[in-house]
């Protein structure tokens, strides 16, 4: 049963205000569930809280929410202000679905290209070829073999077209999953596949930078320690090199104490910005700006490579009904200019 995370912790965070509990509050989630399955999932998860389980361990054992989101109210559970930090939880949803909603939008157009072209490959060659072949089975050797030069032709586009739609579909599909897919193993696979593709790869580092530095500076501005904060992080990203970056950061803290900036983590501008920042909080507020500028950098790039793949998903569209026109209709005009020149006596093959 899929649960909505954001209704939960919306609907969590508005019975804490009013001075309830979180069992109340999957309490009055239970009470007003629509489904059945809703509410059981909710039933067993007050369960678990009553048997002394964390939240994050519950929500993770009912395979509810998003590695990201599960790592953040595991820090906001060892914080100052539960309350505090389920906001700023919420507030990350929010941005994280904007951002989601921002590049659907752009990918509306590629996704019925794509559609209309593979319904013509499909009807092409497994229909359309076929029964051209059938009705040019009446008439005459010399016809049959001038239909058969041209449909063989039309089967080699038809190829060609499904190629390149497999190879655009692809590469499209993998970076939708990449960053937006719920389920946690295939979005890393797809992540790891798009981090080895040309343009994928730096949006998907962007998108990464932008849901992780904004985890951070909501972290840190709830009150949680830099080294927790980091330490979330390591656990949830997918991103070898930023693992191994936060990685150095750690150690460099726990051995030497002291903050490290690394150069695969912040560029010059954001080194510069956090190096005269003091307390945690401080540290917090520059790392949501970060955040900002890589979900600026993440759409701009993004939006190019939707629109490359717009443009070239049109191309293979006209392809498609090139194709269509060439063996329905240019077949039909060969079998009239054969029988016309049948009837004159011209040797046609």
């Amino acid at each position: 049963m899929k649960i909505s995370i954001y209704r939960m912790l919306k609907t969590l965070l508005f019975t804490m205000q009013n001075g309830k509990n979180l069992s109340s509050g999957l309490q009055l989630l239970a009470n007003t569930a629509e489904k059945k399955a809703e509410k059981k999932v909710y039933i067993a998860i007050n369960n678990d809280l009553r048997d002394g389980k964390s939240f994050s361990e519950a929500l993770s054992n009912h395979k509810i929410g998003s590695l990201d989101v599960i790592q953040f109210i595991t820090m906001a559970e060892k914080g100052v202000d539960f309350k505090q930090a389920l906001e700023k939880i919420i507030k990350y949803l929010e941005v994280k679905d904007k951002f989601q909603r921002e590049s659907s939008d752009q990918t509306t157009l590629p996704v019925i290209y794509f559609s209309i072209a593979s319904i013509v490959v499909i009807g092409v060659k497994f229909f359309a070829v076929p029964m051209q072949m059938e009705r040019a089975s009446g008439y005459s050797p010399e016809i049959i073999k001038l239909i058969s030069g041209h449909l063989h032709l039309a089967q080699i586009f038809t190829d060609i077209l499904f190629l390149g739609l497999v190879i655009l579909a692809s590469y499209f599909f993998v970076l939708l999953i990449a960053l937006f897919n719920q389920s946690r193993s295939v979005q890393s696979i797809a992540k790891q596949v798009a981090l080895l593709l040309p343009m994928t790869s730096k949006i998907v580092i962007k998108f990464e930078k932008f849901m992780l530095f904004s985890m951070l500076g909501d972290m840190l501005q709830s009150g949680i320690s830099f080294k927790k904060a980091m330490t979330s992080a390591l656990e949830t990203t997918t991103v070898i090199k930023f693992r191994n970056a936060i990685q150095q950061t750690l150690d460099t803290i726990k051995y030497d104490g002291k903050f490290i900036f690394h150069a695969y983590l912040y560029d010059s501008v954001e080194r510069g910005l956090l190096a005269g920042v003091g307390s945690t909080k401080q540290i917090g507020s520059v790392m949501l700006e970060i955040s900002s500028r890589a979900r600026t950098d993440a759409m701009q790039k993004s939006s190019n490579f939707f629109r490359l793949i717009t443009f070239l998903s049109i191309f293979l569209m006209a392809f498609a009904v090139f194709i269509e026109f060439y063996t329905v209709v240019l077949t039909q005009i060969l079998i009239q200019k054969g029988l016309i020149d049948a009837s004159r006596g011209i040797n046609i093959g």
